[in-house]
Parts: C-alpha cells; structure tokens; sequence
C-alpha cells in the first residue's frame, strides 16, 4: 500500500510538473509573439522549452528554414547566369566578325562585277574598233596611190589638155575617174579627206610645216595644203601638211 500511494503520488507531481512546463512555455511563447522575438523551440526527454537564436538572426533563420534551398539554387543559377551571359557574348563576337567578313565578300563580290562590267566594256569596244580600225593600215598603204593620182591629174596643165592630141585628153579623164572612183570607195568604209585651205589651224588633224607672213588674214590661218589628210571614222590617220599665217 505504501508503495502505491508513492507512485500515485510520483504521477501526481508529474502531471503537475507538466502542466506547469506547459503554461510557462505558453507564457512565454505568447511574450515572444507580442514581442516580435525570434526563437526557437528545444525538446529534451524531460522537458520542452524555447531558446533564442544566435547573433544575425534573419540570415540564421532564413538559412534553417528555407533560404539555405534557395541560396543554393541562386549560387547554382548565377554560374548558370554567367554562363549564359559568356555564351552570348561569344555569339555576339561570332555574329561581329561573320558580318566583317560577310561585308568584306559582298565588297569583294561588288568590286569583281565592276571590274568584270569594265572589262566587258573595254572588251566590247575593242571588237567594235576593230571592226572599225580594222582596215586603217590598208587605207594607209592606199593614201599613196591616192597622192600619186592627184598629183598626176594635177601635174597636167589645162592648156596642154585644149591644144594637145585627144589622146592626152583621154588619159587625163581616166585619171580622174580612177581618183574620184578611189575616194568613193574611201568614203564608203568611212575614210574622208582633210583638205583644210583657208580654214583656222586645228592641231589634231593638221601639221605645220612652216608660216606665212600675212597681215590681212588671222593668225594661224591655213594658206597652203601640201599634203590632203585623212580621216577614219573620226580618228586622223594622216594629219594634212599645211602651211599657216602669221602677222
């Protein structure tokens, strides 16, 4: 019976016990809610009770709840971040200097059209003088044959031609009409003569051979042809012999 009543009244001061732990942890819990503290709750086999948190608090609380996930998921997303950012960097880079180049080719590419566009001008122009200029040194050997023709039509007098037999007469004609059928054939592939008499002195087609003093006309004037020139299709293949005036 003794050892009943003392057990009984073991249980009795344990439940008292308890109780008393448990109002004195709702006082202070309710002080530490009013108060705004942060603390926490420590649970030994004997006893519960609540502590307060070490020095810096925020940073102790957010690292036991749930900041120390993500912290870590922040750390893992700035490599992550920079990561990329070097990437894209990278592609900028790339992207730069594949423009660089793709702006050196079409550079390259505009100029070896131009230059191919010149070529084919300069080329097309070739063929078109050649069609042209082809015959300039055919015409050149017959400038020749046309100068004796003049001077041999011109070397006959018009008194030999009324008193002398008929024959010279005939020659004479025959000369003639080889000259004009010779410079008929000159004009049609484009060869004309430059007989400058009486005109300014132009030195692209013609060329001086000596002045004469003439006070009444204007100074480089031509007043004596020694030799006719020649023209091919504007170019001068032969520039006249002449002579000019001077004051």
């Amino acid at each position: 019976m003794a050892g009943l009543g003392r057990s009984a009244l073991f249980r009795s001061l344990a439940q008292a016990e308890k109780s008393l732990v448990v109002r004195s942890f709702e006082r202070q819990a309710h002080f530490l809610v009013l108060n705004k503290e942060s603390h926490f709750l420590r649970m030994s086999p004997r006893s519960i009770y609540l502590e307060n948190f070490p020095s810096a608090p925020v940073a102790q609380k957010r690292y036991l709840f749930s900041s120390k996930s993500d912290k870590t998921e922040g750390e893992a997303e700035k490599p992550e971040e920079d990561n990329q950012t070097e990437a894209e960097k990278a592609l900028a880079a790339k992207l730069a200097e594949m423009e660089e180049k793709n702006a050196e080719l079409l550079d390259k590419y505009r100029r070896s059209l131009a230059d191919f566009e010149n070529l084919r001008n300069r080329m097309n122009k070739q063929v078109a003088d050649a069609k042209v200029f082809g015959i300039q040194n055919f015409c050149k050997d017959l400038l020749d044959v046309a100068d004796v023709l003049h001077k041999a039509v011109d070397s006959v007098p018009e008194e030999a031609l009324k008193t002398e037999s008929h024959f010279l007469k005939d020659m004479h004609q025959g000369l003639q009409l080889t000259e004009s059928q010779l410079l008929k054939v000159f004009e049609r592939h484009g060869l004309v003569q430059e007989n400058p008499l009486g005109q300014k002195f132009d030195p692209n087609k013609h060329d001086a051979l000596f002045q004469i003093p003439a006070p009444d006309k204007e100074p480089n004037t031509v007043l004596d042809v020694q030799k006719i020139g020649y023209i091919l299709q504007g170019r001068t293949i032969r520039p006249a012999a002449v002579g000019v005036s001077r004051k």
